[in-house]
């Protein structure tokens, strides 16, 4: 019988086979890592959207109410209470509860998601706020109100979005 030639033989030692293992397992670990970053990252776009379509929304909801309130002709009179009520901007000044005057399933608390015109909770806007400031204001020797609206989410970073605008009297 003849003995088998060694140095013929193919294959893989043990060594080798765990240290191919060592490495693949490396890679997929910075693979794994990029690619939770990368996820992580992508969502902050979109919150920086919606929460630009909130602010211009809700903007174009207010600088399209009356300067001076309809039923007293007072500047600035007392707020009408609900959001489905207002009719001048005014109203608007510190929105409470971000402008809800109902729950959802997904917003079981008035204020947890931004609300539309009606007051009515947008469930897949939870998480957003915003804030209204209304105040004096003289641009270029008129005399107005400037409208600050602000939306912020905890997934944005800094104060989120903030838009301004002036109104005049009609």
């Amino acid at each position: 019988m003849q003995a088998p030639d060694l140095g013929r033989q193919r294959g893989f030692s043990l060594l080798e086979v765990v240290a191919a293992i060592v490495i693949l397992g490396l890679m997929f670990a910075g693979f794994v890592t990029v690619y939770a970053t990368v996820l992580r990252q992508s969502s902050e776009p979109q919150l920086g959207v919606q929460a630009l379509a909130i602010a211009d929304g809700l903007l174009d909801e207010i600088t399209s109410r009356r300067y001076r309130d309809p039923d007293t002709g007072v500047l600035c009179g007392g707020p009408e209470g609900q959001r489905p009520l207002f009719d001048d901007v005014c109203d608007y000044h510190a929105l409470p509860q971000n402008g809800c005057v109902a729950t959802s399933s997904a917003c079981p608390v008035a204020g947890d998601c931004a609300c539309g015109r009606d007051g009515q909770p947008i469930d897949g806007l939870r998480g957003f706020q915003v804030a209204v400031a209304v105040a004096p204001a003289t641009l270029t020797g008129v005399n107005g109100l400037q409208v600050q609206v602000q939306v912020s989410h905890a997934g944005l970073a800094g104060e989120g979005v903030i838009l301004r605008a002036f109104r005049s009297e009609d």
